[in-house]
Order: structure tokens, then sequence, then C-alpha cells
């Protein structure tokens, strides 16, 4: 197969992702109307742009047909499987994740529809690339043939109109001396390091790691992890023999663990020519040192602690979620760089090939040399290309993406052919600690490895944090934000217990229904503060505002129709006397026959009976 057709499955392939790392979007269906024609296809074709701090939420769906045509040959391909093996340069605060929990799709089972989901939060503006690193799985004319291939997306995310801090959040920007600030990261995972600035404070300890190289400093590499398996810092592989190297560590309070490794298993000694190490505090207390005579195998464990109450040699300690204690008044400024990045396995190169191998067709007539490939184990799984006929073998442009301070194990193998099954030649492990050229040995194999590391994001953040010696405020017993400028306050003074606030502009600090803005109550207090009772604070009072009523209250200022009237025969409109509007209003209501309000002979009619009733008493002042 060309890698012309392997770009075109890419596409297909580029909205996947390993659930084991993804898994918090919702699960999506295949959109069914996205029919490739003839070669995979990804529906729709690009990311839409994001916004930071807006939720973030898009589902593509790939079709992958079963068999394809390869446009570089001409062969007639099947695609056994694609396995995704990771995923870097998403957008911090997104997620994906694929409609196989495991990431492996099988088009030649029918297995020719998937689709994925990106959901989350954007944490920060930028143009990212995601890249997408899968093991394809293909056979031409029976022949299978595994091939590893990465495929980069960009993604644009806008700034919002928020803007704000992108990296991390403080516990407090302001307070008294002595002010301790926490501090949370918002960017974390492995690959992720950070430089702090804490404007003048340290809040950790240096220690310092002496290493002696042996004959194979290619060999040596080590790491120092937190109480919770958290990576601290690593170094190794080292290129000199024989030459001490100093690593100044630092580190805060805390239980920690030290790793020594050697890839080869016999520790730091070989032939009489001994390495060692040496971990001393900033107070020159042993901490670890090389077990006697220098071969400890594979790998050394030494667990230390550093007391809070010795912290030699302040340095900043640059680590996720730190505590800053700020003992002098002043104003500071925290910043941070954030660095994300990530660890490669470029290339895998044998120097020398174990025995075992043999027994295949080509060995039988003696036709040479083994087939040699490899398998990576960790937390991922990779199978290589067969090498045909060689002893020792090159493996390029493998883009094998790794996880900092992990595990790997290699197991090399000669492929046999189709009668007998691949032999065995052992295997090795190593821990991937940072970029370099690793020398990795094991069942008499010898390889040479190659890690690099590159920067896939970086951000730049502060925050201000202003520290009081003394804080002049005012007493706020109301509790309502506003104190009273009579009655000051020093806010830092440890045995206070007035609240306070940070002015001085309440009227009466006995009423928190009394401040400068505050809304009116209808109660006769300035509620505003402004020394006049008006609008919605003059008092209500309801009653009786009718002055022709026998309860009419002078003092009320919202009628309450309690209103009540003395009562005057024909009198309809209760102003004392019988005259025209009254008959006006019976003549409105003539001929009622329910309900009359007029009807003054109670016949449940308005009728001549009461005309003539009504100019009986026309003119009549009532009592």
């Amino acid at each position: 197969m060309t890698f012309k057709y392997i770009q075109l499955l890419g596409a297909a392939t580029i909205m996947m992702v390993s659930a084991s790392a993804f898994s918090q979007c919702s699960s999506c269906t295949p959109d069914y109307t996205c029919v490739a024609d003839g070669f995979p296809v990804l529906c729709p074709t690009a990311f839409p742009d994001g916004t930071t701090g807006v939720e973030y939420l898009s589902t593509a769906t790939f079709n992958m047909p079963a068999s394809v045509v390869d446009p570089g040959s001409g062969l007639s391909a099947t695609l056994e499987s694609i396995t995704i093996t990771s995923i870097t340069g998403l957008p911090f605060g997104l997620s994906l994740t694929p409609s196989n929990p495991n990431g492996v799709y099988y088009p030649s089972n029918g297995e020719e529809y998937g689709c994925a989901t990106i959901c989350g939060v954007p944490l920060a503006a930028g143009e990212y690339f995601v890249t997408i690193n899968v093991a394809v799985v293909a056979s031409v004319f029976g022949i299978t043939q595994s091939l590893s291939e990465s495929f980069s997306l960009p993604l644009s995310i806008l700034q919002g109109s928020g803007g704000g801090n992108a990296s991390f959040n403080v516990s407090e920007n302001s307070g008294c001396s002595p002010l301790n600030v926490d501090i949370e990261n918002l960017i974390t995972g492995a690959g992720v390091s950070y430089n702090w600035d804490f404007g003048g404070p340290s809040n950790g300890s240096v220690i310092n790691l002496e290493i002696l190289t042996d004959n194979y400093p290619a060999e040596t590499t080590w790491i120092v992890t937190n109480s919770n398996g958290d990576l601290i810092i690593s170094g190794g592989p080292y290129s000199e023999a024989q030459t001490i190297y100093n690593e100044q560590i630092c580190v805060g309070p805390g239980s920690y663990t030290l790793s020594i490794n050697d890839s080869y298993g016999d520790g730091m000694q070989f032939e009489g020519v001994i390495g060692s190490y040496l971990l001393t505090d900033g107070s020159g207390n042993i901490l670890a040192q090389i077990v006697e005579g220098g071969n400890f195998g594979g790998n050394a464990i030494h667990n230390f602690t550093i007391d809070e109450n010795n912290l030699a040699n302040g340095c900043v300690l640059n680590t996720s979620n730190p505590s800053v204690l700020y003992d002098e008044p002043g104003s500071y400024t925290i910043s941070l760089a954030t660095t994300v990045t990530q660890l490669t396995l470029t290339s895998l190169e044998i120097i020398q090939l174990g025995d075992g191998w043999g027994g295949d067709a080509e060995d039988f007539f003696g036709l040479g040399n083994p087939d040699p490939y490899f398998v990576l184990n960790g937390d991922i799984s990779y199978t290589s290309s067969v090498v045909t006929d060689q002893m020792t073998a090159n493996f390029n442009d493998l883009n094998i993406a790794l996880t900092y301070g992990e595990n790997y194990n290699v197991t090399f193998y000669d492929q046999d052919g189709p009668f007998t099954s691949d032999d065995n030649l052992g295997s090795t492990s190593f821990f991937a600690t940072g970029a370099g050229a690793y020398t990795i040995y094991g069942g008499g194999n010898v390889a040479v490895i190659n890690i690099t590391e590159t920067i896939s994001a970086e951000f730049f953040d502060t925050e201000t944090i202003t520290v009081f010696e003394g804080l002049d405020v005012w007493a706020d017993l109301d509790g309502d934000g506003y104190g009273d400028i009579n009655s000051p306050v020093n806010g830092c003074d440890p045995s206070n217990t007035t609240p306070y606030a940070f002015n001085s502009e309440d009227c009466n600090d006995l009423e928190a229904l009394m401040f400068p803005g505050g809304a009116g109550t209808l109660s006769g207090i300035d509620n505003d503060c402004n020394t006049i009772i008006e609008d919605d604070e003059i008092l209500t009072i309801s009653g009786c505002t009718d002055p022709m009523a026998d309860n009419y209250d002078p003092s009320a200022t919202v009628n309450d129709e309690s209103c009540i009237y003395a009562t005057c025969f024909g009198d309809f409109n209760n102003d004392g006397v019988i005259t025209v509007t009254d008959l006006l209003e019976l003549l409105a209501e003539f001929g009622c026959t329910s309900n009359c309000e007029t009807d003054l002979n109670e016949d449940d009619l308005v009728s001549v009976a009461d005309l003539l009733q009504i100019l009986a008493v026309f003119g009549t002042i009532c009592p």
C-alpha cells in the first residue's frame, strides 16, 4: 500500500480518539447520510470554531469502506482494523469521545461507520492542531501489512469577551500579613510543566541528586514522584561515561519516591567500573544513595520525606496547586508560564538481534536472515511493520506518543511463514523520562530508541496579590456593606471582632435598609441616604381617603376601599343631597331587573314607581 492511500484513511479517522484518555462527552449516533465514494470520508470536513468560556459541542461521522483501491498502485486493499493509539494538541477544556469505547474499528467486519463527540468549555484562545496517531492493519492479496501514521486537523478557539486567567485560580487576591494563598492549576496532566514566579517568596527546598555515570550512561534514567504517584521531575539518559552530573530538584514538604533505572538491568556497574548516585537535602542530610556494589538490577526505589520545618535553600516549587505564604506587606505579582510538551518515540534501531529465530520456510532452504519486528506495550499497544531478511533493522517515522514516567515493554520477534508461529526473541523495558537516545537491552537484543520532546502549547498568566500590614476600614454593624465614618477599625488587628466594610459611606449603621443607593421600602426612612424621604421611601398608610365617607382618614396615603357612607334615601352619590345627579343615575338604570342599585322600592325592578319615589324626595338635604 502506498502512503497516498494511508493519507485518505487518515481523513476518515481524524475525529477518533482512545476512550481511555477522553471519556467525558455524551455518546453519538453516526449520520448515515455521510456516504463514502470509494474512499473514506469525514462529515463535516472540519471542526467549527470555538470560543473561550463558551460551551462547545460538535459531532462528526466517518464512513470507512471495507475495500478500497489504492490510487498509487491500483491494488485493491482490505481494511482489517484501525486503532487510535493517541491524540495530542486538543484545546484545553475539551474532550473527545469515540463511538467505540476501545478506539478500535473493524471495517472488514462490516463496521464501516463511526462517530465522535468533542465537548467541553475551551480555556484558552489559540490556533490548535489536533494530532491523531493511528495504527492501521490492511491486507493486499492476503498479505497483512501494519502501518502507523499521524494526522493533524486545525481547530481555532477564539477569545471570548470575558478574557480572564486561563492557567490558574488563587484563593485570595488580598488580605492581611501573613497571607497564605492557595493556587489551583487549570491546565494539568502528563507533559504539563510549570514555571512559577511568586513575586519574591519561595515555597520549596532544593535537594541535590549527584550521579556518577558508569561506562554505559545511556542506560541510566531517573524519576521523582510524590505520594500520589504524580511525576515531579525526571532525568537521563546521559551521554558521558564516568562523569558527575548534579541535578538540582525543588520540592515542597511531603513524601517522595526516587526511582533510579538501568535499562540493561545490572545497575550502574560493569567490568569493574562502578557508577553511583547520592541524594541530599539542603542541609546535607543523605536521603538516598546507591546500594553497596552498584548492582541494583533494573530499578532501585528510595522513599524520602521533606519536613516543612527543614526547608533549607529556598526555591520556587514548580509543581501543580502550590501554596504560598506572604509574610511581608506589599503588592506581589504571581506569574505562571505553563508549557505542554509531548514525548514521541520517533525511531527504533535494532543493533543486535537475539538468538532463537529460525524454523520458517526460508530458513529451511538456507535463504538467510530473520524478518524482525517489535511490539510495544504500556499504556498503549503498538506492533511495527516487518523488515525482511535483516539481522539489524531501522524503524523510522514511528510517531508513537508516550506518557511521561510510564514504563514500556518492547518485545522483539522474527516473522515466520504461514506454517509456523513467529519466534519470540525476548523483551526489555524502559521508562519514558524525557527526550534522548535510549539504549535498551533484553534477551540478547540491543536497540537504540530515539524519543523527542515537542512543545504543543504554551500559556502565560498573572495575578496581583495585595498584602496589608494594617487595614483602614470602618465598622459595619448592620452588615449592609457600608461602614460608619465615626467608627474606624483596623481590619488586620487579630483581636478585632467588629465586622467592617471597606468604605465609610453609611448614614445609619444600625439600619441595614439604609445605605447609598438603597431601594425604597415605603417605611418613611431615608433608604438611599440622600437626606430626603421621597418617592418609594414615603411611609405607606392604608385607609379611607374619601372625605365624604363617615370613616375618612386624613393621614391615609393609600385607599384600602374601607370607606363607609351614611345611608340617605335616594342619595346615590353620597353627596348629602338629592339632586339631578341622583335622578340621572336612576334613569341610567331604568328598566334594570336584577341587582339594581337604584331600586328604591326593593322590587328588583327600576320602574316608574322608583322614579315617583325619588321625585317625592327631590331636593331633600340628608341629615
